[in-house]
């Protein structure tokens, strides 16, 4: 498939879901939600690393199952895969252990985990474990990302791409966490996406960039 019918077949199914959304169209918007990172992961796939095409593979498995009745937990391991696939890849880019970086990446994860486990909402409730499991996830991602943002032997895509990419991911998780189980907020919808799709971009983008380096 061209890189010009891959990027008009996830533009028009991001464009799709967010006019769902807007207009209550709740079975485009559960047949849409992962069919972006599908386009993605078929331009990642013979241009890239391949585990960062799976990953996205994940994602949009995942994108469709949070949208699905009771699917919130399969979404999440789904998601959890692909973020243990971005860990696995950024750790072979750069494999310094970096404990330092670790530091303020642990302190904002466990204030979002304090806010999601004993905040003013429900709390997760029997999902306690793999919600602090997914955490954990997210936060081995964003360091190991930081490592390669730190290298300055780098530039471009391939220093900061899978930085910003991982912090976009992370932070709609965050806004998906904290609206679930802390405080409900209006119209996250928007930014979620925006801010997921925007980072996985973002990290496909520096996988296909360093396979051509």
């Amino acid at each position: 498939m061209t890189q010009a019918f891959l990027a008009l077949a996830g533009a028009l199914a991001m464009a799709m879901n967010l006019v769902s959304i807007a207009t209550d169209m709740d079975t485009v918007r559960k047949l849409t939600q992962g069919l972006p990172m599908l386009a993605l992961a078929c331009w990642v796939w013979p241009r890239g690393d391949r585990r960062v095409a799976l990953g996205l593979l994940a994602g949009s498995a995942g994108g469709y199952l949070l949208n699905q009745q009771g699917g919130f937990l399969f979404g999440m391991i789904a998601f959890a895969i692909g973020h243990g696939l971005y860990v696995a890849t950024f750790w072979s880019w750069q494999r310094t252990p970096a404990p330092l970086l670790l530091l303020p990446i642990v302190a904002y994860l466990a204030v979002i985990l304090i806010l999601m486990l004993a905040g003013p909402g429900p709390g997760a409730g029997p999902l306690t474990v793999p919600v602090v499991f997914y955490v954990g996830i997210i936060g081995a991602m964003i360091w190991r990302a930081a490592a390669i943002a730190a290298d300055d032997t780098l530039n471009g895509f391939s220093r900061w791409g899978g930085l910003a990419g991982a912090l976009l991911f992370a932070f709609s998780d965050t806004l998906i966490g904290v609206n679930k189980f802390a405080i409900s907020l209006s119209g996250v919808s928007y930014p979620i996406l925006l801010t997921y799709w925007g980072g996985q971009l973002l990290i496909a983008i520096t996988t296909v960039q360093r396979g051509k380096a």
